[in-house]
């Protein structure tokens, strides 16, 4: 029977323990990777380039003065809510569309051929075409978004609805399941990784595409900050713009993560 000090001492030794399982080498590989890169991106600056070229100190210097402007705070949320309206657009009709290609076999012989095509297209060839259909306005940004979402969307949903197991199917009909059933009982729920990883690889394009808009449409937002920081020379606060951008990224791709393992644990397992 142990005694009371060795339970006592017990105690450090599996906070040490935790601690040790926390910082392991794989998470620490990136961020020393990152701390060397940084070093070197403000060496090299500050020796090779002019005053004007961003460099990591000056971005975290300009990271105060920018956020607490107006113009920053409306420019992130025109953008990133332009972002979020068009995947909540994109994604549901893309479910839609993607689950009846991958379960109406007719319908996929219409559809397929052109959504595989345009999904294959780099979207950013379709800007100026879009902008000039819809005109320079933060229409034509939303139009972009819901295009670069809904057709990876249809596209993953239709592969996942399609390579569903037969013996799923076969015990749905043998306990009486109905076309609906099949759809949304069976096929949605089996395409459930598919469908957040269409999603999440829409979420990367709409990003792209919705900045590409604001710069060639002149519309407001932080890619529009991005192009006007930059011509002023100011670099710096240009950057806070992007890091803006990429934590907004990261954020979402660790978000989807999180969703796809609570949606579809079995396929982790």
């Amino acid at each position: 029977m142990a005694t009371y000090s060795s339970r006592i001492e017990a105690v450090p030794a599996a906070r040490w323990t935790w601690g040790r399982g926390l910082i392991t080498r794989e998470r620490l590989a990136p961020v020393v990777a990152g701390a060397v890169l940084l070093v070197i991106w403000e060496v090299w600056v500050r020796a090779q380039l002019p005053d004007f070229v961003a460099r990591p100190s000056g971005i975290v210097m300009a990271i105060p003065s920018t956020i607490a402007t107006a113009e920053f705070w409306s420019g992130v949320a025109a953008t990133l809510g332009a972002i979020l309206e068009g995947v909540a657009i994109g994604s549901v009709a893309g479910i839609l569309i993607g689950v009846s290609m991958g379960r109406v076999r007719e319908f996929d012989w219409f559809m397929s051929t052109y959504i595989r095509a345009l999904y294959a297209l780099p979207l950013i060839a379709l800007v100026p075409i879009i902008i000039l259909w819809v005109g320079y306005q933060p229409a034509a940004r939303l139009v972009i978004v819901v295009i670069s979402v809904f057709l990876p969307v249809a596209v993953t949903t239709a592969d996942g609805t399609r390579a569903i197991s037969k013996e799923y199917l076969d015990v749905g009909k043998m306990f009486g399941a109905r076309t609906r059933n099949i759809w949304f009982g069976i096929a949605l729920p089996s395409a459930t990784p598919f469908i957040v990883a269409g999603i999440e690889l829409g979420f990367a394009r709409g990003i792209t595409n919705a900045i590409a808009v604001e710069i060639l449409a002149s519309v407001n937002g932080m890619g529009m900050s991005v192009f006007t920081k930059s011509n002023e020379l100011n670099e710096n606060a240009s950057l806070v713009y992007v890091l803006c951008l990429a934590i907004f990224a990261v954020g979402i791709r660790t978000l989807m993560i999180r969703f796809r393992h609570w949606l579809a644990p079995w396929y982790h397992r």
